[in-house]
């Protein structure tokens, strides 16, 4: 069986760009390590490594939406947006996808990716509380988190924002 790290760094670096769902992609291999003992006992070693790579999707994949979107809509015409603020992300991205979300079920699906985006911004609102384990203030990151995350479900939730992309993605030419 192929080291963890090798599997991720060939999943990282695509041509000369990253692939967007690279991030995903290795934060689920990481929690499916755990799932299955295969690897590390504990996930608290690896819960800032797993946080940091969701996160980080999340914050990419809402700046390609914006980029993309923004393309669509004349008025707005957004520029690749540089902030690493989810919060600011998700308001500016939310408008310009309500339009294609027509029933309910879509809306409700909206929610969840809502959700999960606000719960990280919650956690984490300026994408330094994963990557560092202290402040600039020394003081300890991460202090909101529960004591305990169940990994099956943080992947389930990201599972929900990416299938609902895809998704989009199949409604939008882009």
């Amino acid at each position: 069986m192929k080291e963890p790290h090798t599997i991720l760094l060939r999943q990282f670096f695509v041509g000369d760009e990253v692939d967007v769902t690279a991030f995903k992609e290795a934060g689920d291999e990481l929690v499916d390590f755990i799932v299955k003992g295969e690897k590390y006992r504990w996930y608290e070693d690896f819960l800032r490594p797993i946080g940091f790579l969701y996160r980080h999707y999340l914050e990419l994949e809402l700046k390609y939406w914006i980029t993309e979107l923004g393309k669509m809509d004349f008025e707005e015409q957004s520029k690749f947006p540089t902030g690493h603020i989810l919060k600011e992300l998700w308001d500016k991205l939310k408008p310009l996808v309500q339009r294609f979300c027509i029933s309910q079920g879509d809306n409700q699906i909206l929610r969840d990716v809502e959700r999960v985006i606000m719960t990280f911004h919650q956690y984490d609102p300026t994408g330094q509380e994963f990557r560092y384990t202290r402040t600039t203030k020394d003081t300890p990151t991460l202090r909101k988190l529960p004591e305990r995350v169940d990994v099956r479900s943080l992947k389930s939730s990201i599972d929900t924002v990416h299938g609902f992309f895809n998704g989009l993605s199949g409604v939008v030419n882009v």
